[in-house]
């Protein structure tokens, strides 16, 4: 019943949306986010992610600004994914501009396949739609929502601009190798959430955090171009899409090539949140996972830093 009240919900928003102007619509999500921080909806999550990253050269009343915005950037974020579902895809233009178009055919054309790396930075879902639709068109791996009645209405919006997805299931890998490697297509994935299992770590903000194998895996199995994908915002419902190619070296040795790929899509990945940090999704838990040598050494990693 929970999920059904979820996806009425937000049908029902999706029905206000269509007859209301977009800034009144990122006016309320700004509002709805702001009231999200009041309630402290996971607010230690944030703080403690925030504080790993900055304590060490922001005060604690900057620290709590940058929180503050982050809620009413995110809650802008959530009402406008749900504006995409009546957005004309002719209109995308209106909402979104995309540099960097050209960089991402170049490397298509060296015929090998292109990884993409796409990020939980700015408006992630507006971004995958421009590129698609306004640059290149590529297939997507993405994760399901625990609601599958939401997860089926986020990817139909998807569809609506072409998108070509690739849901989680046993057969996703196999899917993703066929685009790179039989139709030399382009694979985006959005590689900088905390994953439990198959992974690898990379540091970001001087602490080891953990990312999947599959973006980097890819890349280095096939020597192929690596571009990476961003979006931030620019005004109430404005924002600017950038692609660029990002260089690594590759050494022979795969394990440590892997790692060396995913700690460059890190390291962009963190210039971009100190440009912009209440832009990025600080409610994921990203550093829950921990490495085995901190566990054998009976390092509590957050208990010190408190």
């Amino acid at each position: 019943m929970m999920y059904l009240f979820e996806y009425l919900f937000l049908n029902v928003l999706v029905g206000i949306f269509y007859v209301l102007p977009a800034k009144i619509v990122a006016a309320l999500g700004r509002g709805f986010g702001l009231f999200l921080h009041a309630l402290g909806v996971r607010k230690s999550v944030v703080l403690e992610n925030l504080n790993i990253a900055f304590a060490h050269k922001k005060t604690p009343d900057e620290i709590a600004k940058i929180c503050q915005n982050f809620y009413a950037h995110i809650g802008s974020v959530m009402f406008e994914l749900m504006m995409l579902r009546t957005i004309k895809p002719g209109d995308l233009h209106q909402y979104v501009t995309l540099e960097g178009a050209e960089i991402l055919e170049e490397a298509r054309l060296e015929g090998k396949g292109v990884v993409m790396a796409g990020n939980h930075f700015g408006h992630w879902e507006l971004l995958s739609a421009a590129v698609n639709y306004l640059g290149q068109p590529f297939s997507a791996f993405v994760g399901g929502q625990k609601n599958p009645l939401v997860d089926e209405l986020i990817n139909r919006i998807r569809s609506r601009f072409g998108l070509d997805y690739i849901s989680k299931s046993p057969r996703a890998g196999r899917e993703m190798i066929a685009v790179l490697a039989k139709k030399k297509g382009i694979l985006g994935m959005l590689g900088d959430l905390n994953v439990p299992r198959m992974n690898l770590f990379v540091d970001f903000f001087g602490v080891k955090a953990a990312v999947g194998e599959g973006l980097s895996s890819f890349t280095v199995k096939g020597n192929r171009p690596l571009v990476m994908i961003w979006i931030r915002r620019v005004g109430p419902v404005t924002h600017e899409g950038h692609i660029e190619r990002l260089d690594y070296e590759i050494t022979g040795d795969t394990e440590t090539d892997t790692k060396h790929v995913a700690q460059v899509i890190s390291n962009r990945l963190q210039e971009l949140i100190e440009l912009y940090p209440e832009q990025y999704f600080w409610f994921n838990r990203r550093y829950k996972t921990r490495p085995q040598v901190e566990k054998d050494q009976g390092i509590e990693y957050y208990k010190k830093k408190k």
